[in-house]
């Protein structure tokens, strides 16, 4: 009996520590240098991931009220424009910005290939006006409310699209937000009301 209990409590604590690895990798973002200049901005890339990747995702979740459908993405650092790649290729990374602008590019760029699963779109709602329904809400559950203050100011400054797509998205108020959010839900057969734009908690 005592070897029988002795065996059953290795599989019970086989099963949690398997169950724990599982919770820890939930989504994996391998960061890449294009070249040896690049390194150092991969690192710090890297070390954003390892310290607010697991947050980013939970909000990114909460906020969309959609499971993250990518357990695995490759990313590239490289002194290029930022962008979220495609279902066979790596997001690319801009490698020269500072840190702050490193973290926001990083949620935007996972935000877009985040809703890649919603294959109908709202009419005359481009994928930036979509994304920045959600994407604010997102850095101020990760990072603050200034902080997402501060990045839609940068990104406004991008060019006259962005800030377009912005000013869009900021002119909404909350219960607006959530009722587009419900039907673009809606229009993919996700028919449970979300309610995580309604206000400033998830």
């Amino acid at each position: 009996m005592r070897e029988m209990g002795f065996f059953l409590a290795r599989i019970v604590s086989i099963f949690a520590v398997l169950l724990a690895g599982a919770a820890q990798a939930q989504v994996e973002v391998v960061f890449m240098p294009l070249s040896r200049a690049d390194a150092y901005d991969t690192g710090t890339y890297r070390a954003i991931w390892a310290e607010h990747g697991e947050r980013i995702v939970t909000a990114l979740e909460q906020r969309t009220c959609l499971p993250f459908s990518e357990s695995h993405v490759s990313a590239t650092v490289a002194e290029a424009t930022s962008n979220s790649g495609g279902p066979e290729h790596a997001m690319r990374l801009r490698a020269s910005y500072r840190r702050a602008v490193k973290q926001s590019t990083l949620v935007h760029e996972l935000g877009h290939r985040h809703l890649w699963q919603l294959e109908e779109r709202l009419d005359d709602v481009d994928g930036h006006m979509t994304l920045y329904l959600i994407l604010d809400r997102v850095w101020a559950d990760v990072w603050g409310e200034e902080f997402a203050e501060e990045r839609i100011r940068g990104e406004t400054e991008w060019d006259e699209d962005y800030k377009a797509a912005w000013d869009w998205a900021q002119s909404l108020e909350p219960d607006e937000r959530a009722r587009l959010w419900n039907r673009l839900l809606r229009m993919n057969g996700i028919l449970d009301r979300c309610e995580s734009l309604l206000d400033g908690t998830a």
